[in-house]
Formats: structure tokens, C-alpha cells, sequence
């Protein structure tokens, strides 16, 4: 059983702080990452017709599809098109997923990126948690969106009173279908806290998801 009285002295010692989150509508939006203020930007979009259509063909006919490799630009195309069922909008969305790897590549000067594209049928991250990374794009092209706190936290600990289901409900927030978000995680150069705290949005019954996530490559 959860001691709630010890856990509220444990959140007043050791303070979380809120994180300065952005977001906008123009791609210009992400570059707002280098701000030492900000933690996360967030470029709110809508999915065109043609891709929704083809995620659509994409979750019912494979789904199981799981694509995770360090990739560099120029291969991307070939790799998706080999990778990927034929439609008509096959093409639409592959043009899309370019457009993002391109701003993250450029964005950071990524010869190469960590790349991972897979549909999703239950919870991949169900626990809050920080990523041990400098950077991430995340985007959910279908289905629910990542879940994140706004707290900015220093110490690790406060990830388990976030997991055992003592949280103020308030400080939760949700991606949009279709936003595009740059998470600082925990190896930011010269960052003084842990990255932003997130997880992976809970699905029930027939609920999917189509997510693309983009990291530094190792």
C-alpha cells in the first residue's frame, strides 16, 4: 500500500519544478529545442488523407510491422520502399517520414539516425521514464498520442512514485495524433535535470497505434 503522507514529503523535498514546453503550428517551432529553457517542442499538424489511408492498409494487413535500424537519409527511401506494402499512397507517406528524418537530421547535424517505425496493439512504455538519450522525435501518425508530465525533476526516484500510481492527474499531458515533438532526454549536453518524464499511452481492446520514433544513432 502507497503511504501517501510519505510521498507528499518526498515531493515537497525534493521540488519538481514544471518544464517549459512549446508548440506551434511552422516547422520553425523545433528549433526552439536549443533554448536552454525548453524541454520539449511540440509542431502540431494534421495527417493528410492519403497517409491516414495508408496507415490505415498498413495496421490492418501487417500488424506485427516493427522497422528499427540506424539509417542514414539517402538509404531511407529505398529501405521504406523494400520495407513497406504497395498501395497507391504508398509513396505519400514514405515522401512524409523523409520530410521528418530530414529536419531531424538537419536540426542536429545527424550523419545517421537511430530510425523505428512499428504498429502498436498494446502499451511499448507503460511506466514513466526518462530517455537515456540526448534528443527524440516522437510522432503517432494513428492512435493515442505519448502521454508526458510536466515536471522537471533531478532525481530519479520520483519516477517511482510516478509508477506506483500516486500522480496528480493535472500534470499529465497528451500528444495529439499527428503532433511532432522533440523530447530532451537525459544526456542533453549540459542539462541540469533528467529528461522529460513519458510513457506510452494505455490501449484497450482493438486500439493500435502507428508510431515513428528518431534518435541519435549510437
Amino acid at each position: 500500500m502507497i503511504n501517501s503522507a510519505k510521498i507528499d514529503q518526498s515531493l515537497a523535498q525534493q521540488a519538481p519544478g514544471s518544464i517549459k514546453s512549446v508548440s506551434g503550428h511552422e516547422a520553425r517551432i523545433l528549433t526552439q529545442i536549443y533554448d536552454t529553457q525548453v524541454d520539449l517542442c511540440i509542431l502540431k499538424r494534421q495527417i493528410d488523407a492519403e497517409v491516414k489511408e495508408y496507415v490505415r492498409l498498413l495496421q490492418q494487413s501487417h500488424r506485427d510491422f516493427r522497422m528499427t535500424r540506424i539509417i542514414t537519409l539517402g538509404t531511407l527511401s529505398d529501405t521504406l520502399l523494400e520495407s513497406l506494402p504497395p498501395h497507391k499512397w504508398r509513396n505519400r507517406f514514405i515522401d512524409d517520414i523523409l520530410v521528418l528524418t530530414d529536419m531531424f537530421s538537419c536540426l542536429f547535424e545527424l550523419k545517421q539516425v537511430g530510425f523505428r517505425l512499428c504498429v502498436l496493439n498494446k502499451s511499448m512504455c507503460p511506466s514513466f521514464h526518462t530517455d537515456k538519450v540526448p534528443c527524440r522525435l516522437i510522432t503517432t501518425y494513428t492512435g493515442k498520442g505519448t502521454e508526458w508530465l510536466d515536471w522537471q525533476i533531478n532525481d530519479p526516484s520520483i519516477l517511482d512514485v510516478c509508477n506506483d500510481g500516486y500522480l496528480y492527474l493535472d500534470s499529465i499531458q497528451k500528444l495529439g495524433e499527428g503532433d511532432i515533438a522533440l523530447l530532451k532526454g537525459d544526456k542533453w549536453p549540459e542539462k541540469n535535470s533528467l529528461g522529460v518524464i513519458h510513457r506510452s499511452p494505455a490501449l484497450s481492446g482493438n486500439e493500435m497505434r502507428l508510431l515513428l520514433t528518431l534518435d541519435f544513432a549510437h
